[in-house]
């Protein structure tokens, strides 16, 4: 529901961001200001924030020096639209849940003069859940952003913007916003978007009781979806952080930094990249930050209370995992200086459920997307061999039928479609699971493929093929090895090899490789056109540092990222369910089988013995 739209706004000069007043106060104190950053803050050092005609700058605190006041953060981050769960019995309230503890809190708070509660939510609202459905595939056919519609009914009062959150494209969220956020959207590193300009800003400045508290925004450039035809570009976070802070800092006397950066570096749970929450705390000078809110890897932290690994340069970083099954707590301290005097993670499953709100925001919506989840789309075959046992313990230690099927697929839809594919590859990235026998409905689809991942083309020569075959050599499980994720890919039928796991990892290799029936041998200098997904590889990325340091001889050959690409468009859960109700289901008949495409030869030693 914000949209500042005036060319005075918008073009502010170099150096300098405008101060705007939000056209509603915000949902933590309806007596307080909400006060928003606009321009472009990854341009160079901010040298000025100056307020539009009409409002005055904060530059003082306006708080008496006798005063203690306390600020609770309620704060959530990475809900993938999982408002509510679908089970065999019914759904499982989740963020009525948060709203109770939203509303418990601001009740406690509203009579004391010097206390407030602000919620924050740190991004990927949505994208991986059914109420996904309710987005649509433009603004013509929206009919829901269920995260932003819920949040702006409970009072969250800010979100930093994630990298899932760009799945739809820029163009839908923008619309999203427009049509549902009483709220702020907050992100300073991004910029070139013009949809987003007057919806999306590098900051906010709340006015609570006369307590002045500065959010910005940061989003990771790790993982962002494909945005075709759009300027949209992500720029270094430490460095928009410290173009802003001199300027913003002055004005609050408290600053949070609502991030989705991810924790750090080293997490290994989701891509981070340049810098995630702790590189961030590190960079900053003494003081100029209280506490970073974060998201992106789903790290539940501070369980037991704010953990000292969790305090960085002084500065304490809070998550609260993922899928609403965490709201984090914190308390700030506000006297002659502020500092964060308590931390706590609450199970939502242990808050009650405000039952009002339930009935009147989420079965709504849970009614619009209940025909869209059991919605049958075919049969499924009863095959051990496609059930989340054999998916989650087997996929890359043998040929999988799952894989077969969604890999032919992705060849046919392609080809459909006008691209003229020559063979498709997958990754486990795109199987969360398996299915049961029976009736295949939507939602057991869409639990296989709950993200937004699009297909994307890659194309190499027969060599490069050659290259990324012996590299999967080295991917496979092993017997008696644990599995991690090493990214081991299955092919569609037009290629067939063998797979030789050899005493050890470096000394695996393919051979025996044919593609469309003939040897690769021959066809070394040929282009080919390869569909995959557009998070193939990335959930390798932990091992394949790992092998990077500790045996660089076992690290990957050909590097899937290095490959020239193009992003289709095409949705890969959208294109597989018309695959599946063109064909009938996902059976042997329709391609779910074993044919022999992969063979693994394990060592002989090792053969013998199990």
């Amino acid at each position: 529901m914000i949209g500042l739209h005036t060319a005075e706004l918008n073009n502010a000069p170099p150096g300098c961001l405008r101060l705007v007043r939000a056209p509603y106060p915000p949902a933590a104190d309806p007596t307080g200001a909400l006060y928003l950053l606009v321009g472009d803050a990854t341009a160079g050092p901010v040298e000025q924030i100056v307020p539009v005609p009409g409002i005055s700058l904060p530059t003082e605190r306006l708080l008496p020096d006798d005063v203690t006041f306390r600020l609770k953060v309620l704060h959530f981050n990475d809900l993938h639209g999982h408002v509510a769960r679908f089970t065999p019995h019914g759904t499982q309230p989740v963020f009525s849940r948060m709203a109770w503890r939203i509303g418990q809190a601001r009740r406690q708070a509203a009579p004391h003069p010097h206390r407030a509660v602000l919620t924050l939510a740190a991004g990927d609202d949505l994208v991986g859940a059914v109420f996904d459905e309710l987005l649509g595939d433009g603004p013509e056919t929206f009919r829901a952003h269920v995260g932003y519609r819920l949040y702006s009914a409970a009072g969250v009062d800010a979100c930093a913007m994630g990298n899932h959150d760009l799945d739809r494209g820029t163009r839908l969220l923008a619309h999203a916003l427009e049509q549902e956020a009483r709220f702020p959207l907050l992100t300073a590193n991004l910029t070139g978007c013009p949809w987003l300009v007057g919806r999306c800003f590098p900051a906010a400045l709340f006015l609570l009781k006369g307590l002045r508290v500065g959010v910005i925004g940061l989003t990771t450039p790790a993982q962002i979806a494909p945005q075709p035809n759009s300027p949209l570009r992500f720029v270094d976070p430490v460095q928009v952080l410290h173009n802003l802070l001199p300027a913003f800092r002055p004005l609050c006397d408290v600053c949070i930094l609502l991030s989705h950066l991810g924790y750090s570096l080293e997490s290994a749970s989701a891509a981070v990249q340049l810098a995630g929450d702790v590189e961030l705390a590190a960079s900053l000078p003494p003081g100029s930050v209280h506490l970073i809110v974060g998201g992106h890897t789903h790290h539940v932290l501070n369980e037991q209370g704010l953990s000292a690994r969790n305090i960085v340069n002084g500065i304490p970083i809070v998550q609260a995992g993922t899928l609403g099954r965490y709201l984090g707590e914190v308390d700030i301290t506000v006297a002659r200086a502020a500092a964060v005097t308590n931390v706590r993670l609450t199970p939502t499953a242990d808050l009650p459920v405000d039952e009002a709100f339930e009935r009147r925001h989420v079965q709504p919506l849970v009614q619009q997307v209940q025909a869209v989840w059991n919605r049958v789309l075919g049969t499924v075959d009863d095959n051990p061999e496609l059930g989340t046992d054999m998916v989650r313990n087997s996929f890359a230690a043998m040929e999988s039928p799952l894989a077969n099927f969604i890999a032919d697929a992705l060849v046919a839809r392609c080809r459909r479609a006008g691209y003229p594919v020559d063979l498709a590859m997958v990754d486990a990235s795109c199987l969360r699971c398996g299915l049961p026998p029976g009736p295949l409905t939507f939602g057991h689809w869409f639990n296989i493929m709950p993200f937004a991942d699009t297909i994307r083309l890659c194309r190499m020569t027969g060599s490069q093929l050659q290259q990324l075959l012996m590299d999967n050599a080295r991917r496979a499980d092993r017997p008696g090895e644990p599995h991690t994720e090493r990214g081991f890919l299955q092919f569609s039928q037009e290629v067939r090899y063998t797979l030789e796991l050899g005493e050890n990892r470096s000394r695996a290799q393919a051979r025996d490789i044919t593609v469309d029936g003939i040897p690769l041998e021959a066809q070394l200098e040929r282009l080919f056109l390869v569909a995959c997904t557009s998070f193939v590889g990335l959930a390798a990325a932990d091992w394949e540092r790992t092998m990077a340091s500790q045996s660089p001889e076992e690290g990957p050959l050909l590097p899937l990222q290095d490959l020239p690409r193009q992003d289709t468009g095409l949705f890969l859960r959208d294109e597989l369910v018309a695959y599946i109700m063109e064909r009938g289901g996902v059976t042997a008949n329709t391609g779910a089988r074993r044919d022999g495409r992969l063979q693994i030869l394990e060592p002989v030693a090792q053969a013998v013995g199990r």
